[in-house]
């Protein structure tokens, strides 16, 4: 009598460079979202203003050390150095290329065998599908200066992944999340995070991880304290928790489902009391899966309750003549302080939906479904102003050596920016 052996086989995982497939085609789909950022790229804000126009005339080392806003900006700074290297014609199009490429990164993280705590294969490609797709995100798609809250999503997804094989992905990992670091404070929500899972399993690397955020943390805590207060304009607040609710409902909620939105300027009416519902109600559905998932989901969800905090304890905004921070932000559909909440909420849809309660999971796949719109609405997100940045270029090129031009940035209300100050190549 023949014995028939039954094999289990293994669930097919991503691994090494099957990776870099996944990593490619989120970096099209981006490219997708705001073509402009290649085929004519410009600088926007910051990216020209702090960081490029700098290293261009005082050098990129020394511009390295600076910091704006309180912090250390490694991403934007080297990300200048590799400009310099090219053209003047092609410098925004160095920074939105490498700006993409932050911004995919973390898709192959998370499709990675490595983090199969975040589920099985599929459920991780859901969710990478929905952060490539998330809707109300126009200022973190394409912007080198604001790549830092994709790295830190990379940052954290590395932290709670199992320890790397080889040596490669070791070197990797240092140096992600030695870029990240340096690149916002967000390290210093991520180093408690970093900590608990180092004492948790008690494994080298996981420590080795550790006192990396650690080291990063102390140097953006001495950038931060030694910060001039003056350099960010000062705003009442105007706390309130209505306020609060408007901006939960509308755009972190409502800005997820249906796309970037001014429902927060709402303050009174009957779509009043629908915001403050679907905040209430979001929230507690949030508070129900941090209570029942894993560790791994839970600190994510904590770790954006923190950013949150931070960001609107203390904004950086423009001040809006006659508002208050909070009612400015709550007018904003489209801040970048949205972005990380919007994300929680809709991976916690997701985890909704592969939950093992199957009320439940229904709403949740209706949901997903209706932020169907959101997607189809915010894709595309708008075109930078072209404000002939080659035409400025060549004209500065004709300038004698010494002189100096100030090219006109995005976005427009901003004006001329930083002035160029013309000299032979390779000084």
């Amino acid at each position: 009598m023949k014995v028939q052996i039954l094999q289990r086989t293994k669930p097919f995982e991503l691994v090494g460079w099957q990776l870099i497939g996944p990593f490619l085609v989120a970096c099209a789909l981006l490219v997708t979202r705001r073509p402009d950022a290649v085929f004519k790229a410009q600088f926007w804000a910051e990216d020209y203003t702090i960081f490029f126009a700098n290293s261009y005339n005082l050098g990129w080392w020394p511009c390295l050390f600076h910091t704006y806003a309180g912090y250390f900006h490694a991403v934007p700074r080297l990300g200048s150095a590799l400009a310099l290297m090219v053209p003047l014609t092609f410098a925004p199009l160095v920074f939105s290329l490498i700006a993409i490429a932050c911004n995919a990164l973390p898709v192959p993280l998370l499709l990675s065998s490595r983090s199969s705590c975040w589920g099985a294969l599929g459920q991780r490609a859901l969710l990478a599908a929905i952060y490539v797709a998330i809707p109300n995100c126009f200022e973190n798609i394409s912007i080198i200066s604001n790549a830092h809250w994709s790295m830190a999503l990379s940052a954290y997804l590395v932290i709670v992944a199992a320890a790397p094989v080889g040596k490669l992905g070791r070197i990797f990992e240092c140096v992600l999340l030695l870029l990240s670091g340096l690149s916002d404070p967000f390290c210093l929500f991520l180093l408690p995070i970093a900590l608990f899972f180092a004492g948790r399993s008690r494994q080298r690397w996981r420590w080795a991880r550790a006192l990396l955020v650690l080291g990063c943390s102390l140097i953006q805590l001495r950038g931060v304290l030694n910060a001039d207060s003056s350099s960010r304009p000062h705003i009442h607040l105007g706390i309130d928790p209505v306020v609060l609710l408007r901006m939960l409902g509308g755009n972190m909620y409502m800005g997820t489902l249906i796309g970037g939105n001014h429902l927060g300027a709402l303050d009174s009416g009957p779509l009043l009391a629908f915001l403050i519902f679907i905040a209430i109600a979001c929230t507690a559905l949030m508070v129900f899966c941090w209570v029942h998932s894993n560790w791994e989901f839970r600190f994510f969800l904590t770790f954006v309750g923190m950013v949150l905090a931070a960001s609107l304890l203390k904004p950086a905004m423009t001040p809006t003549p006659g508002l208050t921070a909070w009612q400015g932000l709550a007018s904003a559909g489209d801040c970048r302080y949205w972005f990380f909440p919007g994300l929680a909420f809709a991976w916690s849809l997701a985890w909704c939906f592969h939950s093992r309660f199957p009320n439940l999971k229904e709403g949740a796949g209706y949901l997903l479904l209706f932020m169907c719109i959101g997607i189809a609405r915010d894709w595309r997100c708008p075109a930078f102003v072209d404000l002939h940045y080659a035409e400025n270029i060549r004209r500065f090129e004709a300038l004698p050596d010494g002189a100096t031009m100030p090219i006109p940035i995005n976005p427009p209300f901003m004006g001329l920016g930083v002035g160029l100050v013309k000299h032979a190549p390779g000084k």
